[in-house]
This record gives C-alpha cells, sequence and structure tokens, in this order.
C-alpha cells in the first residue's frame, strides 16, 4: 500500500472541511466568551474562560489556514476533553451541585426531565461536531496507510504533510 495521501484527498480535506471545522471552532470561541458572565465570581475560572476563547481561535485559525494532521488531531483532543471536563462536572458526586455553581441535574438524569443550560448544551453539541468532522477526516487522510510499512518509510515521522 502507498505510504502518501493522494493530493486529491489532501486538498479537498483542507479546504471544505478546514473551513467548517474553522467555522466550528469560531463558534466554540463565542460560546466560550458568552459564558464569561458568569464566571465573573471566579477570576481563576475566567481566566481558564479566556485561555479557551483563545485556543478555539488558534485552531480555528490553522485550520483554516492550512488544516494539517496535527491541527484535525489536537482539535479532537482538545473536544474530547472539553466534553469529558463539562460531562463529568454534572456528575452526581458532584459537590457544588452541578456545572459552574448552577443547580444541575446529573447526565443520567437529564433524560428525566432535567435539563443542561442552553449555553452548555450548544458547547457540546458544537464540541460533539468537531469531534466527529475531525476524526473523519483523520480516518479519510491515513485509511491507504499501511501502519506496517508506514514507519520503515525513511523520512516518515508518523505525521503526514499537506
Amino acid at each position: 500500500m502507498s505510504t502518501t495521501v493522494p493530493e486529491a484527498a489532501r486538498r479537498t480535506t483542507t479546504t471544505w472541511c478546514g473551513r467548517a471545522a474553522a467555522a466550528l471552532a469560531v463558534s466554540a470561541a463565542v460560546l466560550h466568551a458568552g459564558s464569561l458572565g458568569e464566571h465573573a465570581p471566579s477570576p481563576g475560572s475566567a481566566a481558564l474562560t479566556l485561555v479557551m476563547v483563545a485556543g478555539c481561535l488558534y485552531c480555528a485559525r490553522h485550520l483554516w489556514m492550512r488544516g494539517d494532521q496535527r491541527d484535525w488531531i489536537l482539535v479532537t483532543v482538545m473536544n474530547v476533553a472539553m466534553i469529558m471536563v463539562h460531562l463529568t462536572t454534572m456528575s452526581p458526586g458532584r459537590a457544588a451541585g452541578g456545572h459552574h455553581g448552577h443547580a444541575v441535574a446529573p447526565v443520567a438524569g437529564a433524560a428525566a426531565g432535567a435539563s443542561i443550560p442552553p449555553l452548555m448544551a450548544a458547547a457540546l453539541a458544537v464540541a460533539a461536531a468537531e469531534v466527529l468532522l475531525a476524526v473523519s477526516v483523520v480516518f479519510h487522510r491515513t485509511r491507504g496507510i499501511d501502519p506496517a510499512n508506514a514507519a520503515a518509510q525513511p523520512g516518515w515521522s508518523g505525521t503526514l504533510s499537506t
């Protein structure tokens, strides 16, 4: 099997998928910025939220301009981590009463009529969409690579250049 990604596959995933993912990342930045009001009482939470806004915009820029393998994997990892953190903060054992001090029912109880705050629900939906898109792109780009031969190729570092 070939260890290179066809030019047409790189071009396709670099353009419309990268631009779609960049738009989702900007949406995530806007959602994080929208949640700054509820973080105002805690300077640490507000600072972390601002870092997340910057991180989302950083990823958006890279996905829009080049969308290489590293960018797609970073998007996947960061969004999976974000989903895990938000769902964990809503777990039944959480002492502070839910996400960011809101009295939110546990995730399991959400199906029983309790609701997730709309801003968080939107952020989780955007994160899930980003994960699905990023995993699809990584799969599309790497499906033709034979792992047994890839590492043996001279100069192959484990990443694909676009």
